[in-house]
């Protein structure tokens, strides 16, 4: 592993490293979990693909499926959990559930399987988003960007694809958050009023947000 530990311009507490072989890159990513203060950028001279395929295998990878929920006067729907602001979402099944299961959407084709799981992801991104907070109405209106993020479950490092749907939804559904998955408030919040939500959201969740609020 070549490394140039000066810091990136305009960037505290990062380094530039040129990435040279999987156990390298493992011992890179064990070396900033355990002491790490900044973002690490890696780049691959030779074989980006090559660079990718070490990372996932490193982790077990759970896909998964969520919303990005508006009402009729342009709030945002968002869950509060584990001292979080965040957004509905949750695992993708491996069951094919089209025809139990039928999503309200404007997108052509969007229903069939995707990934390695037999569901497909819009199917789980409303059900979820209606378990987790007692929405009932919902319409997908289109594909969002993807967001990827790493978790510990026990010893397992996950690596959690979620791949995201706006959605239209009305305030005239109750909300009710879904306790029994520790979610203990279900809100929706004006979109011009969100700085409490940046404060208390995850990192990975903030572009998809102001990507979201660039494009409305």
């Amino acid at each position: 592993m070549l490394r140039d530990t000066r810091p990136v311009p305009g960037r505290n507490n990062e380094q530039q490293v040129q990435f040279s072989g999987k156990k390298a890159l493992q011992e890179l990513v064990f070396d900033f979990e355990n002491n790490g203060n900044g973002i690490l950028i890696i780049w691959s001279d030779d074989d980006y693909n090559k660079l990718v395929k070490s990372f996932l295998s490193l982790h077990e990878t759970v896909e998964a499926a969520g919303g990005v929920v508006f009402n009729e006067h342009g709030e945002i729907l968002f869950i509060h959990r584990n001292g979080k602001w965040d957004l509905p979402k949750g695992k993708i099944s491996g069951k094919d559930r089209r025809k139990t299961e039928k999503v309200k959407t404007m997108i052509p084709g969007i229903s069939e399987p995707s990934g390695l799981n037999g569901e497909a992801a819009c199917i789980a991104a409303v059900r979820e988003v209606k378990e987790e907070t007692g929405l009932k109405n919902l319409v997908i209106s289109s594909l969002l960007p993807s967001t990827y993020h790493v978790y510990f479950d026990g010893k397992h490092r996950i690596l959690k694809h979620t791949q995201w749907f706006r959605m239209e939804g009305t305030s005239e559904n109750t909300l009710k958050p879904q306790i029994s998955e520790g979610i203990v408030i279900a809100r929706w919040i004006p979109a011009k009023s969100l700085e409490c939500v940046f404060l208390h959201t995850y990192e990975s969740l903030k572009p998809l947000i102001k990507s979201v609020l660039a494009n409305t």
